[in-house]
Formats: structure tokens, C-alpha cells, sequence
């Protein structure tokens, strides 16, 4: 099976791309063979998957995901789904099975409404933003240490969000994350189509105004292609005052990677497929899924940016 370390030796880092506060590090390696699993949005496009609340009444940390299709399905740490009875987010990195219905844990990123406004849920063009990821992987990791669920602190969540509406001046009348990400889309829509992906580009690491904010690591370019624009929103989103293209030192990069193969890793049993590794050091926090024999996806943040401050 394909460790953290292995992956990490065998990717090679690119020329930054800059666009105004963001820089994107592409990290890129030659891979044979193509993804054996769908992403949720081309689930969700074919009608293989539909998630739903768990009941009629519903329970704010779970969701019912049901794949009637041949191959597994990957929702991804942090993928905003919306409707039901109010928008969630996903807790971590999940592979559905084949013809599997599965509960799955998730955070309430829309405080202000329970009640039903579709009966299945849609996928959203962003993922929760990347302070706030940073956060609920480290609450993840602890609820898992100490109950064996993998479960976020809702109230840090639901604090995380009000605190992005009142510092963006966002009037949401749910208290929705989605609202927020509406209001700043003529600057998001900008972000996002100033990167592209390249050529066996796997992942990358994301620095805004000179400092790393996090990376994204799949096993497949396809993989990283198809939610690069879900992913860019979420730190472009972190841009605050005037562009400022401070260049990201290549020391930098190269302590964050090292520091990230060096971390104390923590295994527990996926809920679906694999293995689901919990990542830590005294300057990284982050997360992995290992199944299929390889490394799935890897979310890795500095420490600076999971600082809980509530």
C-alpha cells in the first residue's frame, strides 16, 4: 500500500502561478491509469448518488448518501452540498462503495433554517473555506481520538461562518455560508479562472500574500482538474484588502512538504472504504484517505490557521 511518504517523494513541484494575493504551487507527477471512482458532482450528473437527510425529521450531523452506480463514489473533506433541510458540509474524505447507502457525518453551515426546501441535496461550486477546514480537521481528529466519531465542534463551525459574513458584510437571513459565497463571486469567479490545471497536476499548494494556507493532493490529475474550481473559491475567499503578489519562498515550500512527511500519523477505519489517517506536527495539521492500495487525497494546513479562537 502507497504511504504519505512515498507519494510525497515521488511529486515534483512546478512554476507558481500568481494571480493578485494567490499563489498556486502545481504539483505534478506522472500517473498511469485513471480514476476508478466518480466524483460526487459526476455522480450527481448521471443520477447514480442523491443524498438526503437521514429521516423525515432529519438530524443535523448525518446525512444518507445512496450510490446505485458500479463504482465508488468520492465525497470530498469539506464539499458543500445544499438543500434539504439546511446546507452541510462534509467532515472528511469519504469513498462510498458501489451500491451502498451510507450515512455520513457532516457539519451545519446554515444555522438560521431547518426546514425542507428540496427533498435531495445539490453540490455546490466551492468547498467550505480554508481557515475553516484548517479548524474542523483538527476537531475531527479530536473527536476521533476521544470518541471514535468523527464528528466537528458544530457551534466553532457555526461561529466560523458568522465570523466570514460580519468580516465580508454579507446579510444572510439563514446565516449561510452559500450566501456568502454568492455575494463575492465576481471576485471568486476571478480567481478561479486565473488557474488552470497542467499536465499530471495532482495537487498544489495554495499561499496567499506570501504565506502557505494549505495543500491539495488526489491521486489522479483528473481527480485535481475536476475540483480545482471547487477548491479555489475557498482560498481565494480568505483574499482580504488590497492584492498583494508577495512572492512565496521556495524555503518555504520545501519545510512545509518536509514537515508534512514527518508527521505523527493516526489511523483509524474509514466509514466507507480504506483508511482514514489523522496528520499532525507542531507546525501542520491535515488529513489523508488511503484506499485502493495508494493515497486518495491529503488536506494539509499550518497549525497558524487551526488556532481555534472561540
Amino acid at each position: 500500500m502507497e504511504t504519505l511518504q512515498q507519494l510525497l517523494k515521488n511529486i515534483e513541484l512546478s512554476t507558481p502561478q500568481i494571480f493578485g494575493s494567490l499563489t498556486v504551487i502545481p504539483l505534478v507527477r506522472s500517473v498511469t491509469g485513471s480514476a476508478d471512482y466518480w466524483t460526487l458532482d459526476e455522480a450527481m450528473a448521471h443520477n447514480w448518488v442523491t443524498i438526503t437527510e437521514v429521516s423525515e425529521a432529519g438530524a443535523v450531523p448525518n446525512l444518507l448518501c445512496s450510490n446505485t452506480s458500479d463504482r465508488s463514489v468520492l465525497l470530498l473533506d469539506g464539499e458543500e452540498v445544499e438543500g434539504a433541510k439546511q446546507n452541510r458540509i462534509f467532515n472528511l474524505t469519504l469513498l462510498v462503495p458501489a451500491h451502498t447507502n451510507l450515512n455520513i457525518p457532516v457539519s451545519c453551515v446554515e444555522r438560521g433554517r431547518w426546514r425542507y426546501r428540496s427533498r435531495t441535496f445539490k453540490t455546490a461550486k466551492h468547498t467550505y473555506h480554508a481557515s475553516g477546514r484548517a479548524k474542523k480537521i483538527q476537531q475531527v481528529t479530536r473527536a476521533l481520538k476521544q470518541q471514535g466519531r468523527p464528528y466537528a465542534d458544530q457551534h466553532q463551525i457555526w461561529a466560523e461562518v458568522d465570523e466570514h459574513l460580519e468580516v465580508l458584510e454579507c446579510d444572510s437571513p439563514t446565516s449561510a455560508m452559500a450566501d456568502l459565497y454568492a455575494q463575492e463571486l465576481p471576485k471568486l469567479a476571478d480567481y478561479t479562472a486565473a488557474f488552470q490545471a497542467i499536465t499530471n497536476q495532482v495537487g498544489a499548494i495554495f499561499a496567499l500574500n506570501g504565506q502557505i494556507w494549505g495543500l491539495e493532493l488526489f491521486d489522479f490529475p483528473s481527480t485535481f482538474a475536476q475540483l480545482l474550481p471547487k477548491l479555489l473559491p475557498s482560498y481565494a475567499l480568505e483574499v482580504r484588502g488590497v492584492p498583494d503578489p508577495t512572492p512565496l519562498a521556495p524555503q518555504a515550500v520545501t519545510d512545509f512538504l518536509q514537515n508534512l512527511s514527518q508527521a505523527d500519523a493516526e489511523t483509524f477505519p474509514a466509514l466507507a472504504e480504506g483508511l482514514d489517517i489523522r496528520l499532525s506536527s507542531p507546525t501542520v495539521v491535515g488529513s489523508a484517505l488511503v484506499a485502493k492500495e495508494r493515497v486518495i487525497h491529503v488536506s494539509a494546513f499550518p497549525n497558524t490557521l487551526a488556532t481555534e479562537t472561540y
